[in-house]
C-alpha cells in the first residue's frame, strides 16, 4: 500500500504540471488570432421574478459554483425576497467583482439552474465559442495579468464587466478550441480520479494502522 501511495503522488504532480503547461501554452498570445473577450460573450440579468427559483448558489474560487449553504457552513444568508437575484443557467458564467484576483469565477456545470446575488456580474459566450475553451483560459496566468491592469477602485479593486470584455484572447477555430478543450477536460478527470484512489489508500492505510493495534 506505501509503494502504491508514493507511485501516486509524483503521478498526480506530472498530470497537475502537464495541465497547467497546456493552459500557458494555449492560451499565451503570440501568432493566433486574438480579439477582446467582449466580441464573444454577451451578458446576461435575467431576474427570478416571483421567486420561483429557490437553487441560490454562489462562486467559490476553488470549487466553482456552490451552494450557498454549502460555503457559508449550513447558513442562508440570501434574503427571503430574491426577486431580484439573476438566473444562471448550465454553461453561463458569474463571477464576484471584487474577488475576481482571487479567482472566484466560473462556468455553471453542477446544476441546470441557479440564481446568484445581484452583485454577481453574470454572462454566457455566443455560438462561435466553446465555453469550455473560455472556462479553461480563465484560470491561465495570461488572464490573471490582464485582470491586474483592469482592476478600479481605491479600497475595494473590482473588475467591471467592460474591463473583462476589454482583455485580448487568443481565438483558434471552432474546432481547435474544442480539442483543447476537451484535452484538458480528460486531464482534470484523470487527476480527480487519480486524487480520489490515493485519499482511499490512505484511508484505507490508516484503518488498517489502527486495527493492528486494537
Amino acid at each position: 500500500m506505501d509503494a502504491k501511495i508514493l507511485l501516486l503522488i509524483p503521478l498526480i504532480k506530472d498530470f497537475v504540471a502537464c495541465r497547467a503547461a497546456i493552459i500557458e501554452i494555449e492560451y499565451t498570445p503570440n501568432t493566433k488570432t486574438t480579439s477582446p473577450i467582449g466580441d464573444v460573450i454577451e451578458q446576461i440579468s435575467k431576474r427570478n421574478k416571483n421567486n420561483a427559483i429557490k437553487n441560490v448558489l454562489s462562486v467559490s474560487n476553488r470549487q466553482g459554483f456552490i451552494k450557498q449553504s454549502d460555503q457559508f457552513e449550513n447558513r442562508n444568508i440570501a434574503s427571503e425576497d430574491t426577486s431580484n437575484y439573476k438566473i444562471v443557467e448550465q454553461n453561463d458564467f458569474a463571477f464576484n467583482p471584487a474577488r475576481i484576483n482571487v479567482g472566484s469565477i466560473a462556468r455553471l456545470t453542477t446544476f441546470e439552474k441557479g440564481i446568484v446575488s445581484p452583485m454577481y456580474i453574470c454572462f454566457r459566450t455566443q455560438g462561435n465559442v466553446v465555453p469550455e475553451y473560455i472556462d479553461y483560459y480563465f484560470e491561465s496566468k495570461h488572464f490573471y495579468c490582464e485582470i491586474q491592469k483592469r482592476l478600479e477602485g481605491s479600497v475595494r479593486q473590482c473588475l467591471s464587466f467592460e474591463g473583462l470584455c476589454n482583455i485580448p484572447l487568443s481565438l483558434p477555430s471552432f474546432e481547435m478550441q474544442q480539442l483543447i478543450g476537451k484535452r484538458l477536460f480528460t486531464l482534470g478527470q484523470k487527476i480527480r480520479m487519480e486524487t480520489d484512489l490515493l485519499e482511499l489508500l490512505n484511508k484505507q492505510k490508516q484503518y488498517l494502522l489502527r486495527q493492528m493495534f486494537i
